[in-house]
C-alpha cells in the first residue's frame, strides 16, 4: 500500500507539473494574441484617422480649387477639382499618395500621378474601417453637406467657364459671391465640426480599447511569472517523489531483479557482455519468461472454455430445435447461440433455392461489419476449373475447415473477402433435409487454429441436429398443409354455396386465402361484360392506385399475369415482376405498389367459358410451392362454380323481375286462350284482380277485336307456331282511347310442342304523340316556335332557286341582341327566355309571308328576304331595329334592349346560304365593335379582316405547342440610383410563315378565342422561371412585372394559378408584380377589388398600367390593392411640347405620393424627359433611353454591366 501510495504521489506530481506547463503555454498564447491585437488596433487607429483627415482635406481642397478657379480662370484648378471629387466618390482609382496631394501637384503641374488603387468611394472605405454607427452617421452628414456645397461650387465655376472673354471679370465677381457668402461659410464650418467630432469620438474610443489591451498584457505578464515559479517548485517535489517511488539506487534494483528469476531465469552472461549490467534487459527476460508461462496457461484455458461454450451452445441448439416453430426461427436461434454462447465471432446459414438453384444467406448473427450485405456465392468454377468451398460442401457433402485463412494459398480466390474482413478461421458444415444437402452452417473467428478435433466433433453434431430438425419441419409442414387444404376446401364449399352476394363471397374467399398464405395479397379479377377487359372482383389488400390503373385493361397474351391468364386460359407464374416480360409495361406501377411476384390461375366455367383469374401477389420474388399451386387450382375451381351459379340465379331473377315490373301488360294463355298468368301492369290497366282473370279469355282474343279476315289470318299464324304483332285501339275505364302494340309468341316445351302463348301488350299512345312532337321539333325552335336551321335550309334552297330562275335580289340579315348575356346573368334565364320569345314574335309578325326568320341559338336570328335589294334591306333592318328597341314588360321587370345587325346581298356577297350567313355574321360583329345598336353591310375589307382573324386563330392554336412564343424583357430603373430594380416581361410571337406578329394584333384574337388563359399561364411560368434563374445568379432583389389580360384577370382561378407557379419555382410573391390596365380594372370595380384582394392575400403586388388613359374613380383607386401607378407613354412622349401632358404627369405623380404609391413612367426616350420625371418625384422609369425590350441573355449582360450581383 505504501509503494502504491508513493507511485500515486509521483503520478499526481507529474500531472500537476504537466498541467502547470499547459497553463503557462495557454497564458503565453493569450499574451501573444493580445500584443498582436494591440498592434492591429494601432494600425486601425492610424488608418481610421487618416480617412477622416482625408475627408476633411477633400472638403478643403474642393473649396480652395473652386475659389482659385473663380479667381484666376485657370482650367487646371477646374481639372484638379473634378479629380478630387471623382476620387472621393469612387469614380476614379485612388492614387498612390492619397487625395491630399492636389496642392502639391499644383506646384509641380508636370508631375502625373498614376492611379494604383481600385475605384472605391471614400465613404465606403470609411464604412469598412470599423467606425461605429454614430461616427459614420456624423461623417455621412458631413459628406452630404459637402456634396451640397459642391453644387454651389460647380455652379460658380460654370458661371466663369460659360462667360465670354469680355465678361470674364463680371462673371468672376458674380461667381465669387456664393463662395464667400456667410451661409456658405457656415455650412463649411458645420462640415469641419462634424468631421472633428467624429474624429474625436473615434480617437477616444480607440484609445480606450488600446488602454484595455495594454492592461491585459501587463496582467498576463504577471501571471506568467507567477506560473513559472510554481513550475520550479513542482519540479523539485516531483524529483523527491521519484526517489521515494524507486526505493533505492539503480544497483539495488538490479540485484533484486536478478534474484527474482531464480534458477529458471537465464544467466546474465547468456545475453552478452552488454546486457550483464542492464536492468532493462533483465526486466525484458523476466517478462518474456512469465509471458511464455502465462501463454501456455491461457491456451489450455481457452481450449477448455471453447469446449465448454460449444457444449453449452449444443445444448441450447437442441432446446431451440424443440421450441422453434419454423426453419427461420431455428436458424436465427442457432446463429445466436453459436456466437453468444459458443464463442464464435460470426455465424450464418445459407440455403439453396430449389427453383433457381441460387445459394443465399437466410440467417446470421454477429455481422457487424456488413460482411453479408453484398455477399455473392458463385457456384461456377473459376478460371482454373476449381469450385469454391461452399459449392464443394454442397456437392461433396463434406465439411470444410480453415485454420488459417490468411496463409491458405490454395483457395485464396474464394475466401479473399473473408480475409479482407479480418476473419482468420472458418468452418463450413453441410445441412441436410431428408438426406439431401440443402445448405451450409458457416462459422467464422478472428483467431487461427480455432477448430481442434474436439471442437469439430461438437460442431458436426450440432449440424446433424439441425438437419434432423429440418426434416421434422418438412414433415410437419406437409401435415399442416394437408389440414389447411381440407379447411380451405370446407370453407369454400360452405361460403360459395351460401346466399351471400357474389361481391361478399369473393371478398371473404380472398381474405381467407391471405390468412392461409401469410404475407400474400390475393385478388380475383373478372372479365368485363364485353369479355375483353379486366375488372376487379375482390382485392382488399392491393393499393387503390394500382387497382385504378389495371381496371379496364384489355386482355391479351403477354399483357401482365392476369391479362395473359385470361387470354390464354393457362396459369401464369411471374416469379420476379421486375424481369418478367409480361410485366414490362407495368414494372414501375408494380414497384410503386411494392409487388415483386404474381401467380395467376384462370377461372373457367364448366362450359369452358373464361370468367376471370385468381392471383396471388407477394412483396418478395419467388415461385409458388406445390401446396400454393394446389390452393390456386382449388380456389379457382370453386370461384368458377360460384360465379356460374350466381349468374344463373341472377338471370332467372332478372327475368322474373322484368316480367313482373314491366310497364307493358304481359299474360300467358294456354292453347285454348285461357289466361294462366298476368303481370301487375295488366291488372292495373284493366282494374282487375288475378283471381278474376285466371281461366278467362283476354279481350283481344275475341273475334270482334279484329276484322274477320285478320282474325282468321292471326289464328292461322299462331297454329303454325309463328308470332304475330299489330296495333289495336283500346278504351280505358274513362273512355279515353289508347293505341296498343300487341306481340303474340308461342311457348314450346322440351319436345318442341306448343303449350302456351306469351302476349305482350305495349301502350304506344304517348310514343305516337312524341313522334308527332319530334316531327315538329325537327323543323321548329322549341323556345320561340321559329323555323330552325333544318327548315331554314329547306326554305333557303327554294329562295335561291327562285333567284337563279328570275334573277331577283335577295338579302340575308343577321340579328343579335346587345348585352343579352348580361340580362341572363343578372335577371335569370327565365327572363331571358321570355325576352327571346317576345323578340321572335315582334320580328315574325313584322315580316312578309315569303320572308323567313330563324333562331340559330342563343340570341342570334337570321332573316332571308327574297326580292329585296340593298335599299329595301336597309329599310327593313331599320324598321325591325325600331320594333325591337320598344320597351318590354316581362313579369315585374321593364326592359329596353338594342340590336346589332349585319346585311349580306345575293349575288354580290355570295350565292348560297352558307357564304351569305358567314358574311352577314362578319358585318354584324363589325357593327358590335363599332358601338352596337347599329347595322353594317358586308364589304371586302371585312372579308380580309375576317380571313386574317381566322388565320391568326388557327396559328395561335399551334403557337404554344410549336414554341413560337418568346419573352423579351425591358429593364426598369430606379430613378434615384440608376440601378436595375426590375424588368417587364413582354410577349413576342415569331411565326415561321407570317413573320413577327404584333401583340396589339394577336392578343385580342387570343382573348376572343379563349386561348389567352393558356398563353397567359405560359407567360407567368416562363417569366417566373427566368426570374428564379436570375436570382440564382446573384440578382436577388430583381423583380418581374407581368401584364394581365382582361380575360385572365376576370378568371376566378387566377390567384390559385399564380400561387402554384410561385410554389413550383420556390419564388417569393414579393418579387412578382402583375400589371393591370386602368380600363380593365374599371370595367367591374367591385369584382376587381375582390380579385386584387385575393392576389394580395397571396403576397402578389399589383400595379395599374397606362394610368391616365381610362376613367378611374379616385374612390375606387383607394380601394384597389395596388402599390404602383404606371404613367402611359403617350403622356411622356410630348412632355416638353404639350403643357397638358406635363400637367397630367405631374398630377399623377402627386396623386401617387399622396396615396402612398410608387410611380413608374414608360416610354422614356430622352434625357430631358428623365430629368423632368426626376424633378417631379417619379420613382422608377423604363424606355428606349435605357434599353429596348431584349431577350433574357442580353438583359442579363445589361444588368451585369450596370452593377454586380449580390
Amino acid at each position: 500500500m505504501r509503494a502504491h501510495h508513493t507511485l500515486s504521489a509521483y503520478t499526481r506530481n507529474f500531472w500537476i507539473v504537466s498541467a502547470s506547463v499547459l497553463i503557462f503555454l495557454l497564458f503565453f498564447t493569450v499574451y501573444i494574441r493580445s500584443e498582436n491585437q494591440l498592434d492591429t488596433l494601432q494600425q486601425q487607429h492610424f488608418k481610421a484617422l487618416s480617412l477622416v483627415d482625408e475627408l476633411r482635406q477633400s472638403a478643403d481642397d474642393l473649396t480652395r480649387m473652386a475659389r482659385a478657379y473663380v479667381a484666376t480662370g485657370d482650367p487646371i484648378y477646374q481639372r484638379y477639382y473634378q479629380e478630387v471629387l471623382d476620387i472621393r466618390d469612387g469614380r476614379r482609382p485612388r492614387p498612390a499618395g492619397g487625395a491630399r496631394m492636389e496642392w502639391e501637384m499644383l506646384s509641380n503641374p508636370d508631375k502625373t500621378r498614376e492611379p494604383v488603387g481600385k475605384k472605391i468611394a471614400l465613404m465606403e472605405l470609411i464604412s469598412q474601417a470599423g467606425f461605429t454607427e454614430q461616427e459614420i452617421s456624423r461623417l455621412n452628414a458631413a459628406k452630404i453637406q459637402s456634396d451640397h456645397l459642391c453644387q454651389t461650387e460647380l455652379n460658380a465655376m460654370r458661371m466663369v467657364s460659360d462667360s465670354a472673354d469680355h465678361t470674364l471679370s463680371e462673371a468672376q465677381k458674380a461667381a465669387s459671391i456664393p463662395l464667400y457668402d456667410p451661409a456658405y461659410l457656415q455650412q463649411k464650418i458645420s462640415i469641419i465640426e462634424q468631421i472633428n467630432q467624429a474624429r474625436r469620438m473615434a480617437h477616444v474610443r480607440l484609445e480606450q480599447i488600446a488602454s484595455e489591451l495594454e492592461s491585459r498584457v501587463q496582467w498576463l505578464q504577471k501571471i506568467m511569472v507567477l506560473n513559472g515559479l510554481i513550475i520550479l517548485v513542482l519540479l523539485v517535489r516531483s524529483y523527491r517523489s521519484h526517489w521515494k517511488m524507486m526505493g533505492g539506487t539503480l544497483e539495488e534494483i538490479y540485484q533484486q531483479l536478478s534474484q527474482l528469476g531464480g534458477r529458471h531465469m537465464p544467466a546474465a552472461g547468456d545475453r552478452g557482455r552488454e546486457d550483464v549490467t542492464s536492468i532493462k534487459s533483465w526486466i525484458v527476460q523476466t517478462r518474456q519468461y512469465l509471458e511464455r508461462v502465462d501463454a501456455e496457461n491461457r491456451e489450455i484455458s481457452q481450449k477448455n472454455q471453447r469446449l465448454t461454450r460449444l457444449y453449452n451452445a449444443l445444448s441450447l441448439c437442441n432446446q431451440s430445435i424443440v421450441r422453434s416453430s419454423s426453419e427461420q426461427e431455428l436458424f436465427e436461434r442457432v446463429c445466436h447461440h453459436a456466437v453468444v454462447h459458443g464463442g464464435m465471432n460470426m455465424a450464418w446459414i445459407g440455403l439453396v433455392n430449389e427453383d433457381t438453384q441460387e445459394f443465399r444467406p437466410v440467417a446470421q448473427y454477429g455481422d457487424e461489419t456488413g460482411y453479408l450485405s453484398d455477399l455473392k456465392i458463385s457456384r461456377e468454377p473459376d478460371q482454373n476449373g476449381n469450385i469454391g468451398p461452399i459449392s464443394s460442401v454442397l456437392m461433396n457433402d463434406e465439411p470444410f475447415w480453415y485454420q488459417n485463412l490468411q496463409q491458405d494459398t490454395q483457395h485464396r480466390h474464394w475466401h479473399q473477402r473473408s480475409v479482407s474482413f479480418g476473419w482468420k478461421s472458418m468452418a463450413i458444415l453441410p445441412l441436410h433435409k431428408n438426406g439431401k444437402v440443402v445448405g451450409t452452417f458457416n462459422l467464422l473467428l478472428d483467431q487461427i487454429d480455432a477448430f481442434d478435433e474436439p471442437s469439430r466433433r461438437l460442431l458436426l453434431e450440432m449440424a446433424v441436429d439441425i438437419s434432423h430438425a429440418l426434416t421434422r419441419f418438412e414433415l410437419e409442414q406437409a401435415r399442416s398443409q394437408s389440414l389447411q387444404m381440407e379447411a380451405v376446401r370446407s370453407y369454400l364449399i360452405e361460403h360459395t354455396t351460401g346466399n351471400q352476394s357474389v361481391r361478399d363471397i369473393l371478398h371473404d374467399v380472398v381474405l381467407k386465402l391471405e390468412v392461409v398464405i401469410p404475407g400474400s395479397m390475393c385478388t380475383i379479377m373478372l372479365l368485363d361484360k364485353d369479355g375483353h377487359r379486366i375488372r376487379t372482383g375482390a382485392a382488399p389488400s392491393l393499393p387503390d392506385f394500382f387497382l385504378h390503373a389495371i381496371n379496364g385493361l384489355g386482355i391479351a397474351p403477354g399483357e401482365g399475369s392476369c391479362g395473359n391468364t385470361m387470354a390464354t386460359a393457362t396459369r401464369t407464374i411471374a416469379a420476379d415482376i421486375e424481369s418478367h416480360p409480361f410485366w414490362a409495361k407495368y414494372t414501375t406501377l408494380a414497384r410503386q405498389a411494392g409487388l415483386r411476384s404474381c401467380w395467376s390461375e384462370p377461372i373457367v366455367s364448366s362450359t369452358g367459358k373464361m370468367l376471370g383469374a385468381f392471383a396471388i401477389y407477394n412483396h418478395l420474388p419467388g415461385k409458388p410451392t406445390v401446396f400454393q399451386i394446389q390452393l390456386l387450382e382449388m380456389t379457382a375451381h370453386y370461384i368458377a362454380s360460384t360465379l356460374e351459379r350466381k349468374q344463373a340465379e341472377e338471370t332467372l331473377r332478372k327475368l322474373s323481375q322484368a316480367v313482373e315490373q314491366s310497364f307493358n301488360a304481359i299474360l300467358i294463355i294456354d292453347r285454348k286462350a285461357h289466361i294462366e298468368y298476368v303481370n301487375a301492369a295488366y291488372l292495373k290497366r284493366y282494374h282487375k284482380t288475378l283471381e278474376e282473370l285466371i281461366g278467362q279469355r283476354p279481350p283481344l282474343m275475341y273475334p270482334g277485336q279484329l276484322s274477320r279476315a285478320n282474325y282468321r289470318k292471326t289464328r292461322k299464324l299462331l297454329k303454325q307456331g309463328e308470332s304475330w304483332h299489330g296495333e289495336l285501339l283500346r278504351a280505358d275505364v274513362s273512355g279515353k282511347m289508347h293505341t296498343d302494340l300487341i306481340h303474340i309468341s308461342p311457348v314450346r316445351d322440351g319436345a318442341g310442342e306448343i303449350t302456351h302463348f306469351l302476349i305482350m301488350q305495349e301502350d304506344i299512345s304517348e310514343k305516337k304523340r312524341n313522334e308527332e312532337r319530334i316531327q315538329y321539333l325537327a323543323h321548329f325552335d322549341a323556345l320561340t316556335g321559329l323555323p330552325n336551321r333544318v327548315l331554314l335550309e329547306e326554305r333557303a334552297r327554294y329562295a335561291f332557286g327562285r333567284v337563279v330562275r328570275t334573277g331577283e335580289p335577295l338579302a340575308v340579315i343577321f340579328f343579335d341582341l346587345d348585352h343579352f348575356k348580361d340580362i341572363n346573368d343578372s335577371l335569370g334565364h327565365s327572363i331571358g327566355d321570355a325576352l327571346l320569345m317576345e323578340v321572335a314574335h315582334r320580328l315574325s309578325v313584322s315580316l312578309r309571308a315569303d320572308d323567313t326568320i330563324s333562331r340559330l341559338g342563343g340570341d342570334e336570328f337570321v332573316l332571308i328576304l327574297p326580292g329585296v335589294d340593298s335599299v329595301g334591306a336597309e329599310r327593313v333592318v331599320t324598321k325591325l331595329m325600331e320594333i325591337v328597341c320598344l320597351p318590354y314588360h316581362i313579369g315585374n321587370v321593364d326592359l329596353t334592349i338594342t340590336t346589332s345587325a349585319g346585311i349580306a346581298m345575293c349575288p354580290d356577297d355570295g350565292q348560297n346560304l352558307e357564304t351569305l350567313s358567314k358574311n352577314a355574321d362578319v358585318a354584324m360583329y363589325r357593327a358590335k365593335r363599332e358601338g352596337r345598336n347599329a347595322y353594317r353591310f358586308f364589304t371586302q375589307e371585312m372579308q380580309a379582316r375576317s380571313a386574317r382573324h381566322l388565320e391568326l386563330v388557327h396559328a395561335l392554336r399551334q403557337a404554344l405547342e410549336k414554341q413560337q412564343f418568346i419573352l423579351h424583357y425591358q429593364p426598369q430603373i430606379d430613378i434615384g440610383t440608376g440601378q436595375v430594380i426590375g424588368t417587364e416581361a413582354l410577349l413576342r410571337w415569331q411565326h415561321p410563315e407570317l413573320g413577327a406578329i404584333s401583340p396589339v394584333e394577336f392578343i385580342p384574337v387570343a382573348e376572343e378565342s379563349g386561348m389567352i388563359l393558356q398563353i397567359g399561364e405560359w407567360v407567368l411560368n416562363t417569366a417566373i422561371h427566368q426570374l428564379r434563374l436570375w436570382h440564382e445568379l446573384g440578382y436577388k432583389e430583381l423583380c418581374m412585372a407581368v401584364n394581365l389580360s382582361a380575360v385572365q384577370f376576370r378568371h376566378g382561378d387566377l390567384p390559385h394559378v399564380v400561387s402554384q407557379i410561385l410554389a413550383a419555382e420556390k419564388m417569393s410573391a414579393a418579387f412578382l408584380e402583375l400589371e393591370l390596365t386602368e380600363s380593365v380594372a374599371m370595367h367591374d370595380p367591385e369584382a376587381a377589388i375582390e380579385m386584387m384582394s385575393n392576389l394580395h392575400r397571396y403576397g402578389v403586388r399589383m400595379s395599374i398600367d397606362d394610368f391616365g388613359t381610362g376613367y378611374s374613380s379616385l374612390s375606387y383607386l383607394k380601394k384597389f390593392k395596388v402599390y404602383k401607378l404606371k404613367i402611359d407613354r403617350s403622356f411622356v412622349r410630348d412632355i416638353h411640347t404639350d403643357p397638358e401632358d406635363k400637367a397630367i404627369v405631374s398630377a399623377v405623380i402627386g396623386l401617387a405620393k399622396n396615396l402612398g404609391l410608387k410611380t413608374i413612367a414608360e416610354g422614356v426616350e430622352t434625357a430631358e424627359q428623365l430629368e423632368f420625371l426626376r424633378q417631379q418625384g417619379c420613382t422608377e422609369v423604363q424606355g428606349y433611353y435605357f434599353a429596348q425590350p431584349m431577350p433574357a441573355a442580353q438583359l442579363e449582360e445589361f444588368i451585369r454591366q450596370r452593377h454586380s450581383p449580390e
